[in-house]
């Protein structure tokens, strides 16, 4: 999920069935577009789709104002996929590009280079062409790759992994390499899904079901009220048009037996306060 500021809403790509027979099965994939304009969601029905998958990156093109996605896929349910499509607001485009990453990862924007960023076996950025490795001497190798966002107050790109034993690691990107992070305060839990607060110049992350922000040298927990259940495989994004961070669906875990997940399609808002169900 990306914020599509052509369209001027939420972009959401794929997704899965809801019912628990799908769980194991290699048809769970869907192959939707869908856009949430602050009341609803509305599908799209451009003339091709990308292939549907799991775990595709994507984000938002300031320059070249196109949605990227690139590669996704998982050894357990849909095929590995290290391919690149835009997003014109109208229709999905593939591209070709001489070089790519050769697994998936996550992506984000980085403003202060002007080119999108994912962060795979190594760093590359693209430039509307082509990816380029950038061959950063450290990466965020901690643990497994929880989320990326790009932190506009402090021009740096926050990348947050998740170990076995629920402990997080904060890593920035100086636009040449990565640094890992050593803050006081440090979130703890099997599962994390951010975004920028671009109203609040934060870092949101929902991490387990606590909700914590990143002000660029700490992270400080919240306490809301209300809080979305702790999940796997969420999306979040900011939505300039409301100033909320939205997070969207994954599977829930701890709440169904045998399997201990539980797909959803909840969407939540938080405004800095508290976190409010959405739809």
């Amino acid at each position: 999920m990306a914020y599509d500021a052509t369209l001027g809403k939420l972009l959401l790509f794929s997704g899965v069935r809801g019912d628990n027979s799908c769980q194991a099965a290699s048809t769970w994939i869907l192959q939707d577009s869908w856009t949430w304009d602050g009341n609803a969601w509305a599908a799209l029905h451009p003339a091709s789709f990308p292939p549907g998958r799991s775990f595709g990156a994507m984000a938002y093109d300031d320059v070249r104002r196109t949605t990227l996605l690139f590669g996704g896929g998982a050894a357990n349910s849909d095929p590995m996929r290290l391919d690149t499509w835009t997003w014109d607001g109208i229709k999905w485009s593939q591209f070709h590009p001489s070089a790519a990453p050769s697994s998936e990862g996550l992506m984000t924007y980085d403003t202060a280079s002007d080119s999108l960023l994912v962060v795979a076996e190594s760093t590359y950025s693209w430039d509307g062409r082509t990816w380029t490795d950038r061959h950063p001497a450290h990466s965020p190798t901690t643990g497994i790759p929880a989320f990326m966002t790009y932190d506009a107050a402090r021009r740096t790109a926050v990348f947050v992994t998740v170990d076995f034993a629920g402990t997080t690691a904060t890593w920035t990107w100086s636009g040449t390499d990565w640094q890992k992070q050593h803050p006081v305060h440090q979130p703890t839990g099997y599962s994390a899904f951010g975004a920028y607060d671009a109203k609040r110049g934060v870092v949101v992350a929902l991490v387990g079901d606590q909700t914590w922000t990143w002000n660029g040298s700490d992270w400080a927990q919240q306490h809301p009220a209300r809080s979305p259940d702790a999940r796997y495989f969420a999306s979040a994004a900011y939505d300039p048009a409301v100033g909320k961070v939205m997070l969207f669906g994954g599977k829930l875990y701890g709440v169904v037996r045998p399997n201990n997940e539980f797909v959803n399609n909840e969407l939540w808002s938080w405004d800095g306060t508290s976190w409010t169900r959405a739809a």
